[in-house]
């Protein structure tokens, strides 16, 4: 029997019936948090897969506790559930959920987050990639992909820097060595941009290289293997 994955709940006081943590507990092997010194003494003892912070319950800085487990290498995804629209851009987690949200979105967030078989998640900037869902998410969004879509994206974020050319997307995603005609690539370069830029006249990740092909970039240089 495979055991549950350990999610830590950081949860401030809530009426009973607003708690999060009777949806949780049946899900996974939930321990819960008020306090950011008790939801680090928490990581510390055994830690969690996942932290949930409840953000709009919570007296204290999500930015500082997040800026604590980088300082301190601590490599844990964290979901902050926010009011905010757009997400608080200042607060350094994986992933966002905006209330309100139904209890089976809120599983399925963290579920999306949960560790995988080594190389089935990239994650490069803000752009986290599940290979096997073929599921992108930035942010408080998250896109399903085509498996074309998702493969061309796995590529470049295998290669953040590096030039890749027509010739060698055509090879490896349609395994053609044709390339006179490469409109479906880029039609395809577009629905990747899509689903990844906020902007797409203005790429901040997927960068046109004239002549040659393409470049993903990572907006200043955070990248995370």
């Amino acid at each position: 029997m495979t055991l549950p994955h350990r999610v830590l709940l950081v949860e401030g006081r809530k009426p009973s019936g607003k708690r999060l943590a009777p949806t949780l507990e049946p899900e996974y092997n939930l321990v819960t948090a008020r306090t950011r010194r008790e939801a680090l003494a928490r990581i510390k003892e055994i830690p969690p897969v996942v932290v949930v912070l409840d953000a709009p319950s919570l007296r204290f800085s999500r930015r500082r506790f997040c800026k604590t487990l980088e300082e301190e290498a601590i490599d844990i995804p964290v979901l902050l559930l926010h009011e905010d629209n757009p997400p608080p851009d200042h607060v350094n987690a994986r992933a966002y959920l905006q209330y309100p949200f139904s209890p089976q979105k809120l599983i399925n967030r963290i579920s999306w987050l949960l560790p995988a078989p080594e190389g089935e998640i990239l994650c490069r900037g803000e752009l986290t990639l599940n290979v096997k869902r073929r599921s992108i998410i930035k942010g408080d969004r998250e896109r399903h992909l085509t498996p074309k879509q998702a493969h061309l994206l796995e590529l470049f974020m295998r290669h953040p820097g590096e030039v890749l050319t027509r010739e060698f997307l055509m090879k490896r995603v349609w395994d053609t060595d044709f390339v006179d005609d490469t409109r479906t690539l880029d039609v395809h370069i577009h629905w990747v941009r899509d689903a990844i830029e906020e902007d797409t006249r203005s790429p901040e990740y997927l960068h046109t290289v004239r002549g040659v092909g393409y470049c993903f970039k990572v907006p200043g240089g955070r990248e995370q293997v």
